[in-house]
């Protein structure tokens, strides 16, 4: 009986601590879209399939302009996504073509802003930190236009940059804080 106890407190600790899981990113090609399920499915580089729920605020920026459900089959994604134990729900998807095709999303956190430089300093999930000139980059805060002044260090951010030549430019900040 003790066994079947701690049994069952593993499984809720691990389903509890499935769903707090942080944003990640993953990218590939639309396979399929299911408009009854609020689901899709993209194929990464490897040949290998992964669904997504579609979330509530599920935002879709296809070549700079966003809005609520734009995709189509064969289109080259990022989708930033919780990662839940049973099924990974997308918040955020980009699309990259026309003039987002070498726009990426990164996700981390603000580690500080240089008013002087007006210089974006950032650390990876992965822990690897880069500079970008923050520039004409939109700045939001929960989704709310927003100003760098705003936000502060240690700040969930998603993150928009595009390569130019070997140079990253930082085309959007959004950043998720808990109210």
């Amino acid at each position: 009986m003790c066994f079947s106890k701690w049994m069952s407190a593993t499984l809720a600790i691990a389903l509890l601590t499935g769903t707090v899981a942080a944003d990640t990113i993953s990218g590939g090609k639309i396979k399929s879209l299911n408009a009854e399920k609020k689901t899709f499915v993209i194929t990464d580089a490897g040949g290998k399939d992964f669904t997504f729920k579609i979330g509530a605020k599920l935002v879709v920026n296809r070549a700079g302009t966003e809005g609520k459900a734009d995709m189509k089959v064969g289109d080259t994604v990022n989708v930033c996504h919780d990662r839940g134990t049973f099924s990974w729900t997308a918040h955020y998807v980009l699309v990259q073509e026309g003039k987002s095709q070498n726009w990426d999303l990164v996700t981390g956190s603000i580690k500080g802003y240089s008013a002087a430089k007006k210089e974006l300093t950032f650390t990876h999930d992965g822990g690897k930190d880069s500079e970008y000139a923050l520039g004409t980059a939109p700045v939001r805060l929960n989704m709310i236009d927003s100003k760098i002044e705003d936000v502060k260090i240690g700040d969930h951010a998603l993150v928009i940059v595009e390569m130019v030549g070997k140079t990253p430019t930082l085309r959007s900040v959004m950043v998720a804080r808990k109210k």
